[in-house]
């Protein structure tokens, strides 16, 4: 598992360091600010999956809420971007993300924020 840096986005532009997503996933420090790029550059689909650690919240007026996995299917050749994730459902106690692609392969994922 890797330790990903998010590269920030200005207006003197970024060109992004993309890696090859490990296949036990890739962490990230979460300040609810970053997001992925994520490319399939390979010949079959793809998909990119955050789990958050806090699945339920017990609300007073509304009742259980249940948080869904942050999920992105992208067929071949195409790209997309995942995020940015709220800290108290998507963050583990040391205050990472895990992103997890299905593929390494011809993947190739950037983390980025404004």
């Amino acid at each position: 598992m890797a330790l990903l840096t998010a590269q920030q986005i200005s207006q003197a532009g970024l060109e992004p360091v993309y890696s090859t997503p490990t296949a036990g996933g890739d962490q990230l420090a979460n300040t609810s600010i970053e997001f992925f790029h994520v490319r399939n550059e390979g010949a079959v689909a793809m998909t990119a999956t955050l789990v958050p650690y806090v699945t339920t919240y017990e609300d007073a007026s509304l009742g259980q809420l249940v948080k869904e996995s942050a999920v992105l299917n992208l067929a071949a050749g195409e790209e997309g971007f995942l995020g940015p994730f709220e800290i108290a459902a998507f963050s583990s106690t040391e205050g990472n993300i895990t992103i997890t692609c299905s593929a390494q392969t011809s993947v190739k994922l950037a983390a980025l924020y404004l």
